[in-house]
């Protein structure tokens, strides 16, 4: 989007939003300082947006009026961060007589999953359970 800003103050009339066609308004002086977006050329005028209306004027008087204003350099972007691989649960059979259940090791003990429907925690910080039941 080009934006231009107004190095003296301009006359210009306002146009209808929908049709673009001048409207039966007197000129607005539009301020030094002012920031004009979207120029375009329309043979000796120049139409642009000020303030989310849209106006024109003279295309002499918008060139003698107005400076580009540069875009501000993107600051340089840094490296991504690698994004590491999300945790993966590692699951080890149980030997069971009666049911298929698994488990895996995690902070502070055993996730149990007994198939298809139950999962329980076993505390166990040191993970010192070898899978077995006591007799």
């Amino acid at each position: 989007m080009a934006k231009f800003e107004l190095t003296k103050t301009i006359e210009a009339r306002k146009l209808n939003k929908r049709t673009g066609i001048p409207l039966g308004e007197p000129p607005l002086s539009i301020p030094f300082g002012a920031i004009l977006e979207n120029p375009a050329e329309d043979r000796d005028v120049v139409k642009f947006t000020y303030l989310g209306e849209p106006y024109q004027c003279p295309e002499e008087v918008f060139r003698v009026a107005s400076a580009a204003i540069e875009a501000a350099p993107a600051a340089p972007k840094e490296p991504a961060a690698p994004v590491a691989a999300p945790p993966k649960l590692e699951w080890g059979k149980v030997r069971s007589s009666d049911f298929v259940v698994r488990r895996a090791k995690v902070p502070g003990g055993w996730l149990v999953a007994i198939s298809p429907d139950a999962l329980a925690f076993y505390p166990d910080p040191e993970h010192a359970w070898d899978g077995t039941s006591l007799p």
